[in-house]
């Protein structure tokens, strides 16, 4: 994990001194400086994540100190010490782009309170300015989303076979965006322009799939008042996207064997053949070596079928790209809800990159358009996501039982975290009002 740097700005040696032994004792680099002119020259030669400075200082102030670093590092956090009842010197930092302020005289565990959650937010904006890089820079073709290893494998044979008329068998589990695949193999080629027909095998039965491949003649059976084109014909020149094709019947699978190695059809009812040019391309989540083996499948047809195979793995395997396909379908829906939010909190990242995800990307793109409509704040955050990630993350072997007050106070400190230390959003979440919560903070000595 990333540690943070950062640089204490203080004329008052005792206090300098003691706000340095903290910020160490936390884990974190630290630097000081006794003036303005000081932190100035600091801030120059080296990269600090967050300066906390008291305003009053001599030469230099701390606000001059707060607008030189913001020109220097507009992303770097600012925390102001003020002389108690100096409000107006707060708000006027705030308006500069201090994150926060601390009245003197305070304790440490005030101060430290104040750095963590500032902390928090860099830690924050470090992770979604990632996430955009990586979105701005991910692999991606016709809204498929990756940069894992197996994604960039996929976008490579995407490129060698947009162009060829080779039949395509896309593998992986339902979720996983075949259909994504298959559409970006169409509209990346040079079939572009021509037809995209997608049918879903799984949803028509073995009559009715007949005539919605290769259509019929008019009177050709009760109900057909008229000739209908088949999807074979409606792609002539094409894609026909053949989804779920380890569902179609076994009475089927002849007529379609045909069709695919003449490039003709005969529409039901009649005794014309008709030259189509569309390409295959077929999907499955089933095992088809499996169905050949019980005598479910033709093997001539799964062979015909099976030409080049594009494999795609579960989201479970590829965890790297939970984050860039979250941000994606964060952008989508927010903009979709009209809602402006546009940064996923450390925990609710963790959250989901923590999770098995057994409806693959389709359950993820759920999860976050869901998210959406509860998330109140700009940040999509823990609470806004569904207790099964919640359920999920919790549930790890234990060695010991703790006791209520350790459980309480646990609980307590999560909730902390996850509304960035504000106390007001804490207390409704935990149904107690704030000076409980202080009550309670204080015996717990959190």
């Amino acid at each position: 994990m990333r540690t943070f740097n950062i640089l204490i700005v203080e004329d008052d040696i005792n206090l300098n001194r003691g706000l340095v032994h903290v910020i160490k004792k936390q884990g974190y680099e630290t630097s000081s400086a006794e003036s303005g002119e000081q932190a100035l020259q600091y801030i120059r030669d080296k990269s600090f994540d967050l300066i906390i400075s008291d305003f009053k200082l001599p030469g230099i102030d701390g606000k001059q100190v707060l607008k030189a670093a913001k020109k220097y590092d507009s992303n770097i956090m600012f925390i102001m010490i003020t002389a108690y009842g100096t409000v107006d010197t707060a708000v006027s930092a705030m308006k500069e782009g201090a994150e926060d302020y601390i009245m003197k005289p305070f304790d440490m565990e005030e101060f430290k309170l104040v750095v963590k959650r500032t902390l928090e937010k860099k830690a924050l904006l470090i992770g979604n300015t990632r996430l955009k890089g990586q979105f701005k820079n991910k692999y991606t073709v016709e809204n498929i989303i990756g940069a894992s290893p197996s994604m960039a494998k996929l976008f490579k044979t995407i490129h060698h076979i947009k162009d060829s008329i080779t039949t395509v068998l896309i593998r992986g589990e339902t979720g996983t965006g075949k259909d994504l695949v298959a559409r970006a193999i169409h509209y990346n080629g040079d079939r572009a322009s021509k037809p995209y027909i997608p049918v879903n095998c799984a949803a028509l039965n073995e009559n009715l799939m007949t005539s919605e491949l290769f259509g019929h003649v008019k009177g050709a059976y009760t109900g057909a008042v008229s000739d209908k084109q088949g999807v074979f014909e409606a792609a002539d020149g094409g894609t026909l996207f053949l989804d779920e094709i380890g569902d179609i019947g076994s009475g089927l699978q002849q007529a379609l064997l045909r069709a695919i190695e003449t490039g003709e059809i005969q529409p039901v009812g009649s005794f014309k053949r008709k030259t189509v040019r569309a390409r295959i391309i077929a999907a499955t989540n089933r095992n088809l070596e499996d169905m050949v083996e019980k005598g479910d499948f033709r093997e001539d047809l799964y062979y015909r079928l099976n030409v080049v195979t594009v494999n795609l793995p579960p989201l479970r395997e590829r965890l790297d790209d939970v984050g860039l396909l979250a941000f994606h379908f964060l952008k989508k829906y927010s903009a979709q809800n009209k809602k402006q939010i546009d940064k996923i909190s450390s925990g609710a990242l963790k959250m989901l990159e923590n999770y098995h995800w057994p409806g693959n990307v389709r359950e993820l793109e759920n999860i976050i358009e869901r998210a959406i409509l509860f998330e109140e704040d700009s940040v999509l955050s823990v609470q806004s996501l569904p207790n099964i990630l919640k359920k999920t993350v919790s549930q790890k072997p234990r060695r010991n039982i703790n006791s209520l007050d350790h459980m309480s106070k646990n609980h307590i400190q999560e909730v902390l975290e996850t509304t960035g230390g504000n106390k007001t959003k804490a207390s409704k979440i935990l149904g107690i009002d704030r000076s409980t919560l202080y009550r309670i903070m204080k015996r717990f000595k959190i």
